[in-house]
């Protein structure tokens, strides 16, 4: 039972991948394929979603772990969502794999808790967790949904690779992942911080996270919280970003 690789283009610089808690690789990262004209991919699928077999339950550091292996001998890596969370653990075990480190909105509350917005949004995912059946998946997210104060209709019953992301979510406690701020703030890689602009938390978040950073927030609307999607608008941010490194 490991992770899987889907590896797009053939550029001399790498990207490696990394999704969030109810996808997989090449679904979170599809409107990243164009950036196979001057990079090559490597779209992580983390254990336990798409094919890679089942887990007990997710695991932050051993998909950080995954990621820095993934890493080689160096690549830039992007994370969204929880997803973000992974990489910024694994470019705070070995920064010196990291070119560059790009996070999309990842769910780093406790790095903004004092703020009302990223509180109630905390506790609303507390919450949840404490009174919702883990057995009923699609009223599962559909409450994780909601407790994000996110607008995302959800068929009934979930596509097979969501209900399957899903029984990883149940095991999930995303109130409480912590990032290794300080080793990623005193590593010398170039760091972007992107939000999309849709919530009050993750904007709060972002922009605390960025300023500890020391970089700047940037927003780009019209995808929610999958800000990747945005497609062009996204990649040739990433593309400066990467330049500069």
């Amino acid at each position: 039972m490991s992770y899987a690789v889907e590896d797009w283009g053939d550029g001399d610089d790498r990207i490696v991948l990394v999704h969030g808690s109810l996808g997989v690789g090449a679904t979170a990262f599809s409107e990243q394929r164009a950036l196979g004209d001057s990079f090559t991919l490597s779209v992580m699928t983390r254990r336990g979603y798409g094919d890679s077999g089942r887990i007990g339950s997710v695991d932050v550091l051993r998909d950080a772990a995954d990621v820095t292996a993934l890493l080689g001998q160096g690549a830039h890596l992007v994370g969204t969502s929880m997803g973000g969370i992974v990489a910024m653990n694994a470019a705070g075990l070995r920064p010196d794999l990291v070119r560059s480190l790009t996070v999309i909105e990842p769910p780093a509350f406790a790095l903004a808790c004092d703020l009302p917005a990223v509180r109630r949004v905390s506790d609303g995912l507390k919450t949840h967790w404490a009174s919702a059946d883990p057995a009923e998946l699609h009223v599962f997210v559909t409450g994780f949904v909601a407790a994000l104060e996110m607008e995302m209709p959800l068929p009934d019953p979930l596509p097979a690779p969501v209900a399957a992301a899903a029984v990883n979510l149940v095991t999930e406690r995303p109130w409480r992942v912590d990032v290794p701020i300080g080793a990623v703030a005193d590593a010398s890689f170039p760091k972007l911080v992107v939000t999309g602009g849709w919530s009050e938390a993750f904007d709060g978040i972002c922009e605390r996270l960025a300023g500890l950073l020391d970089v700047a927030c940037h927003r780009l609307p019209g995808a929610g919280h999958a800000v990747q999607k945005v497609g062009a608008p996204f990649n040739d941010l990433l593309r400066r970003h990467i330049a500069s490194a």
